[in-house]
């Protein structure tokens, strides 16, 4: 495999963007795999599977192997606990099953993943994984582990922990292994010795490290610690609930679901800490209301919010002690349509209700097209593949909703929908009433109706209980196949165990299956990119979502907090940041 190489989008995006106003959202912003962890040089045409044979020879197409971090002393100065203030509950830490932004960033906080993500545009830089070497044909994938990983019970991180972990996500079929499941099965995973794991694909796939790597896809677990939890088959998982089984920075100290989860850090964490100073650790307290976490802030109550409203930024920044950090990223917000439930089964009332929404209303409520700007198609602009010239693009054209309208069995109204929202983040509820007022013009009732995060996930699983319409930020990162896999590919949901809230406008199109399966299989870049542009125009044309904008990630910090860079997650990793005292 290639480098990654940057694309006009990242050379874009590398512009500066300050601390305290976002000066350029989403000019671009593909990803570039670091050169410490990619492979060194462009391959010929791919070669025939070496599935079965031995690693390449070294310095074949190894990737140059950095020199492993020294772990540094910890300072003198006193490790404090920052407090943070978040939405969103932590409701499992089970490698094997899912993930969102709180679960991942609690996650990372107590787990390793092979790669640790840095700087924005995002690169993956060396975790448990050194390095690796890869076939010609993006096929046989070696990873070399790093020898210094244990467990916090003390026992060795091994590639047999890697390979427990794989298996069990491959197993569960939980979210967790949408990713892996089109490319890799159980008998997929070997290991070599005990730092050494080969995985062969069942399909060839380039974007193997980011498909593990992104917001720590992969979480390595402890599988003695886990088993040794086990109760009545069910694998560990029920302890999983509110214990963990890392070898990360941080242990759990407190777990108090739906109020409060405490972390506290590893002074003896085998990758070290940074120079300047670490944290004691962190305690996440649940503020589900957004004004409440602002005044938090601003009271000294906490030391960062994360998910702020375009309406407090200027609050917290003029504030003596606090500050805003407002990043570009991928988090893309839908209403997605339940599209195996009336009215919604006829694709000319989802193209009604595309054109019915007030686009530009909706960004005057949220500060303005720089803080606001709106989808060009249904991938966010950075991702590499967007097709910004994809039609049709909707916006607001109530003469072409009516012509829309007047082709389905609702033409004269009379329905009353629902539209589902996280309770507590008023964008969400803006968004509802942009499309609220149109549809009332229309003889329809939209109920705008507030739920906690978890009851709109668990509702998500399944056509019949989904929401008519729901309010959805997706963040799947820079591979677009995977953008395609989760939100509009039938097979992902369309299983007894149900999809998740990516999937929840619930598409079936037997031509887009087809079209994304042969996507993932064709190892040639530029073949495959043409593919997902055809997948976009597609997706486009039958409007299973209302594509509304790209998220800015805007998060508020006591001045306190030192040693934040953003990475394009929405809560921060905890190890690099520490707490000074003006």
């Amino acid at each position: 495999m290639g480098r990654l190489e940057e694309s006009d989008a990242v050379e874009a995006l590398r512009r500066e963007v300050t601390r305290r106003r976002f000066l350029q959202l989403m000019a671009g912003g593909g990803a570039v795999l670091a050169t410490r962890c990619a492979p060194a040089a462009t391959p010929e045409p791919p070669a025939a599977p070496t599935a079965t044979s031995a690693p390449p020879e070294p310095g074949a197409t190894a990737t140059p192997v950095p020199p492993p971090p020294t772990p540094t002393p910890v300072p003198q100065a006193e490790p404090q606990v920052l407090i943070y203030g978040g939405g969103q509950d932590i409701p499992t830490l089970d490698p094997r099953d899912r993930g969102d932004y709180s679960i991942n960033d609690m996650m990372r906080g107590v787990y390793d993943s092979l790669w640790w993500q840095e700087g924005w545009p995002p690169k993956l830089t060396p975790s448990l994984c050194t390095h690796y070497e890869v076939s010609d044909d993006v096929q046989e994938w070696v990873f070399h582990l790093d020898d210094r990983a244990v467990f916090h019970d003390g026992t060795p991180l091994t590639a047999e922990a890697v390979e427990w972990t794989l298996k069990g996500i491959l197993e569960f079929q939980r979210p967790r292994a949408a990713n892996l499941l089109p490319v890799m099965n159980e008998d997929s995973i070997e290991v070599v010795d005990d730092h050494t794991l080969r995985i062969v694909l069942t399909t060839p796939f380039a974007d193997l490290p980011w498909l593990m790597g992104y917001a720590g896809a992969v979480f390595v677990a402890n599988p003695d610690e886990v088993m040794a939890h086990e109760v009545n088959g069910d694998r560990g998982e029920g302890w999983l609930l509110e214990n963990s089984a890392g070898s990360g920075p941080f242990r759990i100290k407190r777990w108090e679901p739906g109020t409060v989860y405490e972390i506290e850090a590893d002074p003896d964490y085998w990758r070290g800490w940074p120079a300047e100073g670490r944290l004691a650790g962190v305690i996440w307290r649940i503020i589900r209301d957004s004004a409440e976490r602002r005044m938090a802030l601003l009271a000294g109550d906490v030391d960062i919010v994360d998910t702020i409203p375009a309406d407090d930024l200027s609050l917290i920044d003029d504030n003596p002690g606090t500050h805003t950090e407002v990043n570009a990223g991928f988090l893309s917000l839908y209403v997605k349509m339940n599209n195996q439930k009336e009215p919604f089964t006829d694709v000319n009332f989802r193209k009604f209700m595309a054109h019915a929404f007030d686009y530009e209303g909706f960004v005057a409520t949220q500060g303005g097209p720089a803080l606001c700007p709106l989808l060009t198609g249904c991938l966010p602009d950075g991702v590499p593949g967007h097709d910004p010239g994809v039609q049709p693009v909707y916006r607001q054209d109530l003469e072409k909703a009516q012509e829309y309208l007047d082709k389905t069995q609702w033409a004269a109204g009379g329905l009353d929908l629902d539209f589902v929202y996280v309770t507590g983040l008023p964008f969400e509820e803006a968004m509802g009433t942009m499309l609220a007022e149109p549809l009332a013009q229309f003889g329809i009732t939209l109920n705008l109706v507030p739920k906690v995060w978890p009851d709109m996930v668990a509702m998500s699983t399944f056509p019949d209980t989904g929401a008519d319409t729901i309010a959805i930020a997706d963040d799947i990162g820079p591979v677009a196949t995977q953008w395609m896999r989760y939100q509009y590919y039938s097979k992902f949901w369309d299983k007894p165990e149900g999809g998740t809230f990516q999937s929840s406008c619930f598409y079936k199109n037997a031509d887009f299956d087809a079209l994304l399966e042969e996507a993932e299989g064709t190892p040639d870049e530029e073949e495959r990119l043409a593919l997902v542009k055809d997948m976009q125009a597609m997706v486009m044309k039958e409007i299973p979502a209302i594509m509304v904008y790209t998220i800015p990630n805007m998060l508020g910090l006591s001045d306190r907090v030192k040693g934040y860079e953003y990475t394009g997650y929405i809560a921060p990793d905890f190890w690099p940041l520490r707490i000074e005292e003006a």
